[in-house]
């Protein structure tokens, strides 16, 4: 850490906002890989959040931020400046209007599903084995074959510039797939409009998209979900298998035996096992198929 870093830490510090010095990110991924954060910050209401951006902006430190790290490979040398993680108030699902729906950027998004579906309220059903928050599925466009949070959403409440909410209407917001343009917002909350339901039906639906992940997806292993994005009529998951990679492992890292398109951390991989096994599988698919695969997943840190 430079030691420009103590002074901005302190003021951190100072302000109540209780950072954690060289905190491990392996603990805040569902990779449970990656290496620290200089300064690691969880802001439970807007005051706070603006107040630790200013500090770190006015100080000229980079300011990383990080949702519940489900589709993220932080590098083993971590995360230099700020790492602002979201709680508190942000974990709120509210429904102001017969088929409306706020939830904060920090609401895991099973749990979005599952309310709206105890309310009758149908649209979020293929998004149910989404295991992020709200806000991280916003920014990549989360969703199925079958469906995309980006469908719904009104509007996007993000902290601006100068540290207060604004609210980016419907007409503002570009979704695509697995992308935005929210990638360099601070999500606070969406407001989304869906579809009035019958509850028994829509929860039927939520437990048969809840099964059928359980079936395909190695959901009890340490990974990102989908590794790569699916190219224009093709399956990852496929050209990989038939690449003969499928089990294949670097290090600690390994293609899954079960689902060729996730990456499983299976004996406290690192995270250069990760992208020497991405660079293998991306050099494999590229000479059987010829297609040039990207990366659904995020990576991030030094």
């Amino acid at each position: 850490m430079a030691k420009r870093s103590v002074s901005w830490i302190k003021e951190l510090e100072r302000g109540g906002l209780s950072p954690r010095r060289n905190e491990p990110l392996a603990n805040h991924t569902s990779f449970r890989i990656g290496g620290p954060a200089d300064a690691f910050v969880v802001a439970a209401n807007a005051a706070q959040a603006a107040a630790a951006l200013a500090i770190a902006r006015a100080a000229g430190v980079p300011v990383f931020f990080l949702g519940r790290g489900s589709n993220l490979l932080v590098r083993d040398g971590g995360v230099r400046g700020l790492t602002l993680t979201l709680g508190g108030d942000f974990e709120k699902i509210e429904f102001p209007g017969p088929d409306l729906v706020r939830a904060g950027a920090a609401a895991r998004v099973p749990r979005l599903v599952t309310s709206c579906a105890e309310r009758g309220l149908s649209g979020l059903e293929p998004i149910v084995g989404v295991p992020g928050a709200v806000g991280g599925a916003l920014v990549m466009n989360a969703g199925t074959r079958e469906g995309e949070i980006g469908t719904f959403v009104e509007e996007v409440e993000t902290l601006d510039e100068g540290g207060k909410p604004s609210a980016i209407p419907r007409r503002s917001l570009r979704f695509g797939y697995r992308s935005s343009n929210l990638g360099k917002s601070l999500i606070l909350s969406a407001l989304l409009r869906l579809k009035r339901g019958v509850k028994a039906d829509i929860m039927a639906v939520v437990a048969r998209q809840q099964r059928k992940r359980l079936q395909t997806q190695p959901i009890h292993t340490f990974n990102v979900g989908s590794t790569f994005k699916n190219p224009a009529g093709r399956f990852a998951a496929q050209m990989i298998e038939q690449s003969g990679l499928k089990g294949h492992a670097v290090g600690g890292a390994r293609v899954s035996p079960m689902h060729a398109n996730f990456i499983e951390n299976f004996a406290g991989a690192k995270a250069s096992d990760v992208l020497a096994l991405v660079d293998l599988i991306s050099e494999r698919v590229r000479a059987a198929h010829g297609v040039e695969l990207e990366l659904e997943m995020r990576v991030v840190g030094e």
